[in-house]
């Protein structure tokens, strides 16, 4: 699973007050303080509670690799690897589906979701 660092965000560098009034100062407090909260929204959408559910409602758009989802059908964690789900031990998830005895052997059907 891939760690993407978390970077905090950084004061934003305000422009000193002209003695009088002027709109241009006042814009430029205005966009640094923009700049400033949107590092703070970005900074706390990579922190915030991560998704749970069940197993009907997992994501399937816009996955990222080592997206992390409760899966509370399942009642673990588990981690979006690029091309499947996977559980906290790296395997990917598989249910057997159905069993068909043939002779003494018999038939497994594997599926992976």
């Amino acid at each position: 699973m891939a760690q993407v660092p978390l970077r905090p965000s950084k004061a934003p560098n305000l422009p000193i007050a002209p003695v009088e009034y002027r709109q241009l100062y006042q814009d430029q407090v205005l966009n640094a303080l923009r700049l400033y909260f949107n590092q703070i929204d970005n900074f706390t959408q990579s922190v915030t509670v991560p998704a749970s559910g069940t197993t009907a409602n997992r994501p399937t758009e816009n996955l990222q690799v080592g997206q992390y989802y409760f899966d509370t059908s399942l009642g673990y964690p588990i981690y979006w690897s690029g091309t499947q789900w996977i559980n906290a031990l790296g395997y990917p998830l598989i249910f057997l589906t159905g069993v068909k005895t043939i002779g003494r052997v018999g038939t497994v059907t594997v599926t992976t979701v």
